[in-house]
């Protein structure tokens, strides 16, 4: 006890592990058999005092955490402000009917070029637009896929301006006459280079679950939601090639694009049904389209 009284834990994990081995010792101690009366008092009082000396450091620990949550939150929320007001003077000023917004937030420069950030780092907001010249799911809703080997760096679920790998996967599709590459590791499907990848099979959709590193796209989550209001059942898990190949249908997901069926996947044909699909993307043109 008295390491730890020395040694005051730090941080949240440093704190749950030393309570844990405090509540030991207090067993232990309490396990012990009887001392002599001459110095009972004075080590059970002793024990005592350490108890109560580390409860105060650890309840003046989680008071000051609270004191800087909510102090997070407040800088949270005034950024988040601060980007609603830019978003908003950006799309007025383009004054577009149907626009693209694109925005990226960094953690911002240093002074020094380093790879370790300062400890008040002042966010850079980027924010661009351009006009949508093609509305999600008006024209194309068929496309023509190829199955690759995932090569991404193992982070690939962080949205991130790291995409060189996807950039080369969509290069190598346009070149090959493909509309998008399909992403598999280790026998499982992943997700497309720039979308959301869903197959169904009996009726019953499925999607790779987000434990696979992949990001989680609006359009997955939009669609998700639309699934489930349908009322088809729709599960989130590992999806073999073997299993996704012989699928009744196969779509992908995308801001952009919206929901798209997969005709080919290597010049070999798949989706020979769209009953699932269809209905989805009715209810995903009468939600986010009209």
């Amino acid at each position: 006890m008295e390491e730890i009284k020395n040694n005051l834990p730090k941080n949240h994990n440093e704190w749950r592990k030393s309570i844990d081995h405090l509540n030991k010792i207090r067993e232990e101690f309490q396990s012990i058999g009887q001392v002599n009366k001459k110095n009972s008092k004075t080590i059970w009082t002793r024990f005592r005092e350490i108890n109560r000396e580390i409860n105060r450091e650890k309840n003046q620990f989680y008071k000051s955490q609270k004191t800087e949550q909510r102090k997070n939150i407040e800088l949270k929320k005034e950024l988040i402000k601060e980007v609603k007001n830019i978003l908003e003077s950006v799309i007025e000023k383009n004054d577009l009917s149907n626009q693209i917004i694109y925005l990226q937030i960094s953690r911002g420069h240093e002074d020094i070029r380093d790879h370790i950030p300062g400890p008040s780092p002042s966010p850079t907001i980027f924010v661009c637009s351009f006009p949508l010249k093609n509305i999600p799911n008006a024209q194309t809703t068929s496309i023509k896929a190829s199955l690759k080997k995932d090569f991404r760096w193992r982070k690939s679920n962080i949205k991130s301006t790291s995409l060189l790998a996807n950039v080369m996967y969509k290069i190598q599709a346009s070149e090959e006459d493909f509309f998008e590459i399909i992403l598999q590791e280790n026998g499982y499907i992943t997700e497309g280079a720039v979308s959301n990848v869903f197959c169904v099979k009996n009726n019953e959709v499925k999607t790779p679950s987000l434990e696979n590193n992949i990001l989680p796209g609006i359009t997955r989550s939009v669609i998700i939601d639309i699934v489930n209001k349908i009322g088809i059942k729709i599960t989130e898990s590992k999806i073999s090639v073997e299993d996704f190949m012989n699928s009744d249908e196969i779509w992908i997901t995308n801001t952009t694009k919206g929901i798209l069926l997969v005709s080919e996947i290597d010049e070999v044909q798949v989706s020979n049904s769209d009953n699932v699909y269809s209905m989805v993307l009715k209810k995903f043109i009468e939600e986010t389209l009209v």
